[in-house]
């Protein structure tokens, strides 16, 4: 193979490369995004059990005899922490999804370097069937993280309208809005003059 050749393999190759770098910069992002709701469970877990710890060192007991602000605050943990650890599930997955696209991404290059060099045209429809699946496993990977992103903002949403009712109304973490229907009436009055 002559220089042109192996530059042109090469120029093959890079176009992937755009992908990769995309794909990293987005993993590390949703990495961070990981490790912070995962350090927000662990502390939110430990805040929970030293509530308890300060009440009584018998867990059942110490589940009865809650009363007052400490009794709505581990309402809110309990209620929040099997959300937050569906949303840590969630992000967990998206992440692996976007890491499988890098690696796929990894793949056609060699798939695109080994059709050029072998000149077949049944390994280069491969390298983009293998490039397509790498575009939709980033798709789904981002599908996954705007779904886990509308979830945080019901969990948020929860934490203070919680505190804003004090417990009185627990808000739900599930459903955005209630639906309401108003009834509105549009009928005219119709008003006798007075003579």
């Amino acid at each position: 193979m002559n220089i042109q050749g192996t530059i042109s393999v090469i120029s093959l190759i890079l176009a992937p490369v755009v992908m990769v770098s995309c794909c990293v910069l987005f993993l590390n992002g949703q990495l961070q995004r990981y490790d912070s709701l995962a350090n927000r469970i662990r502390t939110m877990n430990q805040e929970r059990l030293t509530i308890l710890r300060e009440i009584d060192n018998d867990v059942p007991s110490a589940l009865e005899s809650i009363d007052g602000f400490r009794k709505l605050r581990i309402q809110e943990i309990e209620t929040q922490l099997p959300h937050l650890l569906r949303r840590h599930l969630m992000l967990h997955r998206a992440a692996l999804t976007i890491g499988s696209a890098i690696l796929i991404c990894i793949l056609s290059m060699f798939l695109i370097a080994t059709s050029v060099l072998l000149n077949s045209p049944i390994i280069a429809i491969f390298a983009l069937c293998t490039f397509l699946t790498a575009t939709t496993a980033i798709l789904l990977g981002g599908t996954m993280i705007m779904f886990e992103l509308y979830l945080s903002h019901l969990a948020l949403r929860y934490e203070v309208m919680h505190e804003l009712s004090l417990g009185a109304k627990a808000p739900s973490l599930t459903k955005h809005r209630k639906s309401r229907r108003t009834t509105r009436s549009h009928h005219r009055v119709w008003i006798p003059l007075k003579k």
